[in-house]
């Protein structure tokens, strides 16, 4: 008898958490923000940022209103033999719907080959997945082993004038 009552119990239970799973999942919101762009004469170089080409990109969700302040700029990419550079933007709205459009500008390509693209990094060779610092030039000079001197350095600023530093 007292097991009937809690099977029947638990069902009615799990019955209403049915219930309401459901009613919370078509409150939620499903629907993604849109993207909407206006005419500029952006003409992509190297001096090119993020700002200027999320300029004249607005983003609205239905639920979450003006979104345009959560627009990223995800990559460039450079088509050089039409002289174009496709831009990919994202937006998400506050309930992690995403929306992803790309846009289209003109590039000046000499310009990027002269003075370099500032969305590119230059990487060192020996760890690749760490970017170099703006204006260091990678050289293929090899990094000194542990335990040998540096040329170049002042021993003459330790106590012991043997090169190396005590713990």
């Amino acid at each position: 008898m007292r097991g009937n009552i809690l099977g029947i119990f638990f069902s009615i239970l799990s019955g209403v958490l049915i219930f309401l799973i459901v009613v919370a999942y078509g409150r939620s919101d499903r629907s993604a923000p849109e993207f909407r762009f206006s005419a500029t004469d952006i003409i992509y170089d190297s001096q090119t940022t993020d700002n200027d080409l999320k300029a004249g990109v607005n983003a609205y969700d239905s639920k979450d209103g003006d979104l345009t302040g959560r627009i990223v700029v995800e990559k460039v990419v450079l088509n050089r033999e039409k002289e174009t550079a496709v831009v990919y933007y994202a937006v998400a709205d506050y309930s992690g719907n995403v929306t992803k459009q790309s846009r289209v500008f003109p590039a000046d390509i000499a310009d990027i080959d002269n003075f370099g693209d500032s969305s590119e990094t230059m990487e060192d060779p020996v760890f690749p997945f760490v970017a170099q610092p703006e204006g260091e030039e990678v050289t293929g000079t090899q990094e000194p082993v542990l335990g040998e001197q540096q040329t170049g350095t002042d021993t003459a600023n330790n106590e012991n004038g043997t090169g190396n530093q005590e713990p």
